[in-house]
């Protein structure tokens, strides 16, 4: 589900912030946050866990559809924040179409697109979007251990 509010208020390290004027830029922005999803000591995942267990595998995909998605549908200017606390990522994209309502699809399988916030709500334990002003925010939180429900999906395909 998307949440209508604001991520919880807890206390995060801002990461970085980085403007999208287009999708040129998409890939290397996305390649900085990856590369940013370090921990130290690293996060280790159980040998034979399923591919999106890894969590530079989720953030990859969630930084793309909530990119994707701003780039597609909303006004310049968009920007990508990323923070995190001690057990999680947040990622939060902002752009100028505070009047555009982000949407869970529920596509048919022939259907080629509408997937992706249905995709972030799958590998986030939480998400939402929130407008203040003249800004709207769609946002996700990744934890670096996936969800139970995601895992235990994730094994049943």
């Amino acid at each position: 589900m998307l949440s209508r509010n604001p991520p919880p208020d807890v206390l995060r390290h801002e990461r970085g912030s980085w403007a999208l004027p287009g999708l040129d830029q998409l890939t290397g922005t996305r390649e900085t946050i990856i590369s940013l999803c370090v921990r130290n000591p690293p996060i280790v995942v159980p040998p034979g866990s399923p591919h999106l267990a890894v969590l530079t595998h989720r953030m990859e995909i969630v930084c793309t559809e909530l990119a994707g998605n701003a780039l597609r549908h909303a006004r310049q200017p968009i920007h990508i924040h990323l923070s995190s606390t001690a057990s999680s990522w947040l990622i939060r994209v902002d752009d100028a179409s505070p009047d555009l309502t982000p949407v869970v699809g529920h596509p048919t399988a022939e259907q080629i697109g509408g997937r992706g916030l249905s995709i972030v709500v799958s590998l986030a334990s939480a998400a939402g979007w929130y407008v203040r002003e003249s800004v709207k925010t769609v946002w996700a939180e990744v934890p670096d251990i996936p969800p139970a429900k995601l895992l235990a999906r994730l094994r049943e395909a």
